[in-house]
């Protein structure tokens, strides 16, 4: 059984927003043997939707479609559907007491042009949204599952794992099975990641690697296929391991793990917290430390001491310090880590300064560099980086650095 995924409007093709639905939706369906063979991307004009669907039902077993769906004069999707598939719109009625009920619920009346939403065609199924007023539905034309789907990718994530997924497996039933898992390296370039691993990605044909870059980071996917879905995980599992045993301590984490939930995990896990003072992340490090729930048992404050000044007056460092050695210095890195811990009253203290550009640099202190601080009471623990790229993604890979010292700083 392959899969198309057809992402519609106009706001995809035009590059204003970033397609995340048609990848997430891709990884979902592997998970359940289900391989993803073509995507496409089109605007909300009537014919070019109407050809993408044609082309997909000639290909394709599974074809699922979001966007569209909304109450406005272009969402054309369901009414371009019906008319593909030759079907009549009719009017829904769960669909439509649903929206009432959740408009009523917030104490608000309906507009008319959400009926819009209720029409769905002849047929079809109703894919209800657990958390959105644009419902889906799913057609099946012969022997192929046209799913349709909102674009909200919250909705849709709910509505492809409550719904859309659970529907295929039990159609699919016994097949293919794929097994996969993806690790997060930071540390390592691509290339260096391809150079060391080298011999293992041609060790098993039954076995894929994927690298996939996502700067700062790079994951390595690895999927296997078989009949057998125990088979398939052990083979995965197996890989994972050899290439973990590569590439040691790069590795900071697996599938949806991220760098500031593992570093969130080290503190609570030896109930220590962490006092966090930043001049060129701006408060970004900050800013995904407490992206964690529950980021309240560890993290207890953040300082963004930007200007010469707000490092003397918020964290008391010397200005003779500064002077001596400059605001981007190894020296004042490690007086900004001890200023949070001790201000904060913290276990550690993380110290971040640096040159973001795109001015401000030098041949001595060039745009890119950055140091960081770990501190605790005992000891201070300073690292220095030059990273290449503009603004944000210096700003981006100082972050990431950042949370990983404290990651190491465990390792130790």
């Amino acid at each position: 059984m392959n899969a198309e995924i057809i992402t519609i409007g106009n706001e995809l093709i035009s590059g204003s927003v970033q397609d995340t639905n048609a990848s997430f939706l891709a990884e979902r369906l592997l998970s359940i043997g289900t391989e993803v063979t073509w995507m496409t991307s089109v605007g909300d004009n009537e014919s070019d939707i109407r050809d993408a669907l044609q082309s997909a039902l000639r290909r394709s077993d599974v074809v699922l479609v979001t966007g569209g769906l909304g109450p406005t004069p272009d969402d054309i999707t369901a009414e371009v559907a019906a008319n593909t598939l030759r079907r009549k719109l009719i009017l829904n009625e769960e669909a439509l007491n649903r929206m009432k009920e959740l408009f009523g619920n917030h104490g608000l009346r309906m507009p008319s042009n959400n009926e819009k939403q209720a029409l769905i065609p002849e047929g079809a199924e109703l894919l209800l949204n657990p958390v959105g007023t644009a419902c889906g539905f799913m057609v099946k034309e012969e022997k192929k599952f046209l799913f349709f789907l909102p674009g909200v990718p919250r909705e849709l994530a709910r509505m492809a794992d409550e719904g859309v997924l659970p529907l295929l497996q039990r159609e699919k039933g016994q097949g293919f099975n794929f097994n996969t898992t993806t690790l997060k390296v930071f540390g390592l370039t691509e290339s260096r990641i391809a150079e060391l691993i080298e011999d293992l990605v041609k060790a098993d044909e039954a076995i894929r690697i994927s690298f996939l870059p996502n700067y700062p980071e790079n994951h390595i996917k690895v999927t296997a296929k078989g009949f057998n879905d125990q088979k398939a995980l052990k083979r995965v599992s197996e890989m994972a391991e050899a290439i973990a045993k590569r590439l040691g301590d790069c590795i900071f984490g697996r599938d949806d793990q991220t760098l500031e939930g593992v570093v969130g995990d080290l503190l609570r896990s030896h109930r220590d917290t962490i006092a966090v003072a930043e001049s060129c992340t701006g408060g970004l490090i900050s800013k995904r430390l407490t992206d964690i729930p529950g980021s309240s048992d560890y993290m207890k404050r953040g300082i963004v001491a930007y200007s010469n000044q707000a490092k003397i007056d918020l964290l008391g460092i010397p200005s003779s310090l500064i002077d001596r050695f400059g605001a981007v210095s190894a020296q004042v890195a490690e007086k900004m880590a001890q200023g949070a811990r001790e201000h904060g009253k913290t276990v550690l203290g993380l110290g971040v300064t640096g040159i973001a550009g795109p001015g401000g640099g030098t041949l001595e202190k060039p745009i890119g560099l950055v140091f960081i601080c770990v501190a605790d009471k005992r000891e201070t623990f300073v690292t220095s980086y030059n990273f290449p790229g503009d603004r944000a993604q210096v700003r981006l890979a100082t972050s990431q650095a950042a949370l990983d010292l404290v990651r190491r700083y465990y390792l130790k």
